[in-house]
């Protein structure tokens, strides 16, 4: 049976928790301030934990903190509870390390999934963590190989990059070494674009580049940028420490990307009722590598811009666009998936031929686990 502790200071919000969690089975372990939680969480080492960030005395954000340093219950899921309103407390709970994070009013069906997910995470993992003691040999040994091989992949994208045409080095205003890039663009624009009229279009484009970039802000994006009717985002992490990688964070925001997608598409029968409009839907695709960012010096009187360039960045906005949709809306190279493995479910793996590169890519199409 699994131990689920949960830190909640108002009661109401704590005993539709425990109630929820307990009708599935599991143990429900509670606390109401987050020093509680701690010795809960140390004394009985809970599967998962579910905390509230605003909490006395100890914030949910210091009590994940003080988690991730631990040595024995460092790797525990963490799950935070937060409302739709704190964007910036959701956003610095992913970068200090949360796996997961549920807006309130809660719904306890989305509770229970994102508990199941995480318990699944975990079983994967020890899964994962026995057939290595047993192969460990084998395994060492294809690690060294992969290794060899990213290592030369980054070199190759990092010396092209380098010779971007029209840039020198004083354009170049910095350079992320390795860095995950996200490009999300509305499915099937051709017929949107030819049913509505520009002034509409405008509306619709408006709404999405509002949610979209709010979604890629809440987990870390370092870069955005508009680019027609996608966007492109980068993500990296200015510190070497950082609990939440930034490929996972991509991947959290590529999949939040796809749930506003229901959103926009409410927004489209309200605004648009009765046209008969394509079902709205969002694609993404998502590499990984060095990304330069260049300088634009104020064209035409503006304000001068930082536009990502190189490689990676080419290649996700080939992919996104050559990518097969119905093999699934969200695809990521497989150098990317490597590094994430555990956190999705692989659905469609092919090579795909893109019009900038010689040969053809690898890439997959993936979902979260649970759906």
């Amino acid at each position: 049976m699994a131990r689920i502790l949960v830190a909640e200071d108002d009661a109401g919000t704590l005993r539709l928790l425990s109630v929820a969690l307990q009708t599935k089975g599991y143990k429900v372990l509670t606390a109401t301030d987050g020093a509680s939680a701690w010795t809960q969480l140390v004394e009985h080492q809970p599967d998962v934990v579910i905390s509230d960030v605003d909490m006395p005395g100890m914030t949910g954000f210091e009590l994940l903190t003080r988690v991730r340093e631990h040595a024995g219950v460092g790797l525990t899921p963490f799950i935070l509870l937060t409302s739709l309103q704190e964007r910036r407390a959701m956003r610095q709970g992913m970068t200090l390390g949360a796996d997961d994070y549920i807006t309130k009013p809660l719904r306890p069906r989305e509770v229970l999934d994102a508990v199941a997910a995480q318990l699944n995470r975990q079983s994967m993992r020890q899964a994962a963590q026995a057939l290595h003691v047993k192969t460990a040999l084998s395994e060492a040994l294809e690690e060294h190989s992969w290794d060899l091989q990213d290592r030369y992949e980054k070199r190759l994208a990092r010396e092209l990059s380098e010779r971007w045409p029209g840039h020198s080095e004083s354009d170049v205003s910095s350079q992320y070494d390795e860095a995950t890039v996200l490009f999300a663009d509305i499915r099937d624009c051709r017929a949107w674009l030819a049913q509505l009229d520009p002034a509409e279009m405008a509306q619709l484009l408006t709404r999405f580049y509002e949610q979209s970039g709010d979604t890629v802000h809440l987990f870390g994006a370092s870069v955005l940028q508009f680019v027609g009717e996608g966007v492109l985002a980068v993500f990296a992490d200015p510190e070497p420490s950082a609990t939440a990688p930034h490929a996972l964070r991509a991947i959290k925001a590529a999949f939040g990307l796809q749930k506003s997608a229901s959103g926009m598409a409410d927004f489209v029968q309200r605004t648009f009722p009765g046209r008969n409009l394509p079902s709205f839907d969002v694609d993404v695709a998502l590499h990984g590598g060095p990304v330069a960012m260049m300088k634009l010096q104020g064209y035409l009187g503006g304000n001068p811009q930082l536009i990502p360039v190189g490689e990676v960045v080419v290649d996700v906005l080939a992919m996104q666009r050559n990518a097969n949709p119905a093999l699934g809306n969200v695809t990521v190279s497989i150098p990317l998936l490597r590094q994430v493995t555990g956190a999705l479910r692989p659905c469609a793996r092919y090579l795909l031929t893109l019009p900038n590169r010689t040969g053809p890519m690898d890439v997959c199409s993936v979902e979260p686990h649970g759906t």
